[in-house]
């Protein structure tokens, strides 16, 4: 009995409000805090407020004689759609600010933009010295010049309700030449003063036997013609490096990286997308989850690729080395090479030394232009095992397969192959003798193929 009282309105309503308007001072405050990303690890906070928002509802009804609201009625209804859009808008913008990092809540039709350009005093910088870059937001081009000068130009740009308050978040930010114990660093000034959105770019022009390090927070990296070793580390921007005659360590969480002409080695660890490495005097390590695809070409020395699906070592690739989600293709390696993957199919063509391969739920397809010299060892899980010889190769062979067939093109009157019982087995010897090939599936069809 409501004893003539109306029915008690929900809190619920409020409750959702709150909500909504935490999201957007947390996305207000930072951008880049991932808002989407924390709803939707803590979404079951909305069902602890929807029944903490009831529980009050029901016994302040209880307390005033009123009827209790109902479980949920169309207007809390429509609030809880509009949170959810709301969150997944977010969502939805954070996903183009990755590919776009230059975006930001600041930045609409009402905002106008100023720049302004400078060129900063040249420094003179003996050989051997070090030049360290680096800005918060905004791209960097370091190349290298005739002379001995380092010389800066800058580029300034700041976004604000009009364009006279744009001007002035650029009055208290300039670009300093300190000088360092080994070269010199360049680097903004006052940019936390500056408040909002401003972006600083530089283009630098430097001596060509220095080393250099580069950092951008938010924008690209671009380096040429340096003799000495290059760092570059970009957390939301593409790193472009090529023609150094040292080493390139490089370091990324989002974007793509091309790194070519390098006369020593390569370094590239973290997270990103597109990777094409070539023409690489030293060894290539690439470190991280990079989703590709990964492109390497041309390196005299060892390539070694670690990511979580990967782990592969490459001595002298010749030819190329290309990998994506779902398949890895390699050819003219002129030493050894070792893969283990899982969820990768692997093509593989012409390895001058042994050659070792462990892989899961994957095909794998080898072949040899010229009789193999070295040792083939191949273990597939879950996959079929295609290798093509040249018809004058020399070797011992072990092959099973599990739960398969083995099928072969050689025939030899010390070869035995047996396909029973559900499973294949090869063995014996072809030729004169050579290197030993084993071969092992625990599920899928084995074949030996002979290529003229």
């Amino acid at each position: 009995m409501s004893n003539g009282q109306g029915q008690r309105s929900s809190i619920f309503s409020g409750l959702l409000l709150i909500l909504l308007g935490v999201f957007f001072l947390l996305a207000r405050f930072d951008p880049n805090l991932g808002v989407w990303h924390l709803f939707s690890r803590y979404w079951p906070v909305v069902i602890i407020l929807w029944g903490l928002a009831k529980l009050i509802d029901h016994l302040g009804a209880q307390h005033e004689g009123q009827v209790r609201p109902p479980l949920l009625n169309g207007s809390e209804a429509a609030l809880l759609v509009l949170v959810l859009l709301a969150v997944a808008g977010m969502g939805i913008y954070s996903k183009i600010k990755e590919k776009n990092p230059d975006l930001d809540f600041d930045a609409g039709f009402f905002n106008h933009q100023a720049t302004q350009s400078q060129e900063l005093p040249a420094k003179t910088i003996a050989a051997g010295s070090h030049v360290t870059l680096t800005t918060m937001r905004g791209s960097i081009t370091a190349h290298a010049g005739e002379g001995n000068d380092l010389l800066v130009s800058v580029n300034e740009t700041a976004e604000s309700a009009s364009e006279s308050s744009a001007q002035d978040r650029m009055k208290t930010l300039h670009v300093a030449i300190d000088q360092t114990a080994d070269g010199y660093s360049v680097h903004p000034v006052n940019l936390d003063d500056a408040g909002g959105h401003v972006t600083v770019d530089l283009d630098v022009t430097l001596p060509k036997k220095v080393s250099v390090t580069v950092n951008s927070d938010r924008g690209d990296i671009h380096i040429s013609g340096v003799a000495g070793a290059v760092t570059a580390t970009a957390q939301h921007g593409d790193i472009e490096v090529h023609d150094v005659a040292s080493d390139v360590s490089a370091k990324m969480s989002k974007g793509d990286a091309r790194i070519t002409g390098v006369a020593g080695n390569v370094s590239l660890a973290g997270r990103g997308n597109e990777i094409e490495i070539s023409e690489v005097k030293g060894n290539t390590a690439i470190d991280g989850d990079f989703f590709g695809p990964i492109r390497v070409r041309s390196v005299a020395g060892t390539v070694h690729y670690r990511s979580q699906k990967a782990d592969m070592t490459l001595v002298g690739v010749r030819g190329r080395l290309e990998l994506d989600s779902e398949q890895i293709e390699i050819s003219d390696v002129s030493g050894s090479a070792k893969l283990v993957t899982h969820d990768k199919d692997i093509d593989l063509e012409n390895v001058s030394g042994r050659l070792d391969i462990a892989d899961t739920k994957g095909d794998i397809k080898v072949r040899f232009s010229q009789p193999p010299r070295e040792d083939i060892n191949i273990a597939d899980d879950s996959g079929g095992v295609d290798v093509t010889l040249p018809s004058n190769s020399s070797f011992e062979i072990s092959a099973v397969s599990q739960s398969g067939e083995v099928q072969s093109e050689f025939e030899d009157s010390s070869l035995k192959l047996e396909n029973e019982n559900g499973s294949g087995r090869l063995s014996g010897k072809v030729g004169t003798g050579g290197p030993k090939i084993h071969i092992a599936t625990s599920y899928g069809t084995l074949y030996l193929r002979k290529s003229s």
